[in-house]
């Protein structure tokens, strides 16, 4: 306690400052070899914020695993994006619940591995949903593996949701998602090391009155190669979405009925002729007999025709498509 200052040392010393009695370090030193320059703007930002394709991949996987994995159970099942996040790999594997099914995957041509996971309570539940039951949660986790039943429903729901995955890629990157294995114990997965960053995408799925979730997390250094097309905001109307609406609105077009009508030539005559003519008399129309007719539908003229009859009835020759000259 000796070398604290007293009050009147403390203002002596900040009257000394303010009147320049006392020196301070205010010079900044020219030599600054060696130095590294350091961006906070960049290195300050979550990769996964860096890369915002990766939200319009999300939105476009949900609204396919909602369908297919609806169809596959014969149950409405909800999937939803529940967080995105950039952490390191091995607090990643710290944070699993388990025993969780740790699924290996291959995204060609890009090197490395990615991993989805399906944790525990969320296979189970696809388990009970494929024999007729209604999600049972009371199902004892600890201290157990997955059963040969339990793998098979497990990787068939791994194939619905690489193949809707891959499909979500398809504007941005042409990946080929290629399934490798499947481990329950993270030290054995090996995607990446423990200190690698790697992005996940926690997802929600709610089937019932049961919701359990599902990860994918691809690290970083895979995605590195290809951050350039992730880094751009890609419009949704360009979505592959769009090609069964287009394919379903051809074919109601093709079924709808239309009205046509064709014109055997015009001609101009008076009020005075109409009422005068008769039985047997001709008007001589603007078109030639060996001429070809316009078809029209509605106002518009579609095809070229030749008028005759088939079966005592009235009808038209489809010469060609245009309009005459």
């Amino acid at each position: 306690m000796e070398k604290v200052l007293s009050q009147e040392e403390v203002d002596s010393l900040l009257n000394g400052i303010d009147e320049g009695k006392v020196e301070t370090e205010t010079d900044i030193p020219e030599d600054t070899e060696g130095l590294q320059v350091y961006d906070f703007s960049s290195k300050s930002a979550p990769y996964h914020q860096r890369m915002p394709a990766l939200g319009i991949i999300n939105e476009r996987f949900i609204s396919f695993i909602n369908s297919n994995l609806s169809d596959a159970t014969g149950s409405a099942i909800d999937v939803s994006v529940s967080e995105v996040d950039s952490v390191r790999y091995g607090e990643f594997c710290r944070s699993l619940p388990l025993p969780a099914s740790l699924n290996i995957l291959k995204l060609n041509p890009l090197r490395g591995y990615a991993m989805l996971v399906l944790e525990g309570p969320l296979v189970f539940s696809f388990v009970d949903i494929f024999f007729g039951g209604k999600c049972s949660t009371h199902v004892k986790l600890e201290g157990r593996s997955f059963t040969a039943i339990e793998t098979k429903i497990i990787q068939r729901i791994v194939k619905i949701v690489l193949q809707d995955y891959e499909r979500a890629w398809a504007d941005v990157h042409n990946l080929e998602m290629e399934y490798s294995r499947t481990e329950v114990d993270p030290q054995f997965a090996g995607i990446a090391k423990p200190d690698d960053m790697i992005i996940t995408t926690r997802f929600n799925v709610d089937i019932g009155n049961f919701s359990g979730s599902m990860s994918i997390c691809i690290p970083y250094n895979t995605l590195e190669t290809i951050k350039a097309d992730l880094s751009q905001n890609y419009k949704t109307e360009n979505v592959e979405a769009d090609s069964p609406w287009r394919q379903f609105i051809e074919n109601k077009l093709k079924d709808i009925e239309l009205n046509l009508q064709c014109t055997l030539g015009m001609t101009t005559i008076t009020g005075r002729e109409i009422l005068g003519m008769q039985k047997d008399d001709v008007i001589l129309l603007d078109q030639r007999v060996n001429e070809p007719v316009g078809v029209y539908i509605g106002a518009s003229q579609k095809l070229l025709g030749f008028p005759g009859s088939v079966n005592n009835k009235k009808a038209i020759r489809i010469a060609s498509w245009g309009k005459m000259e």
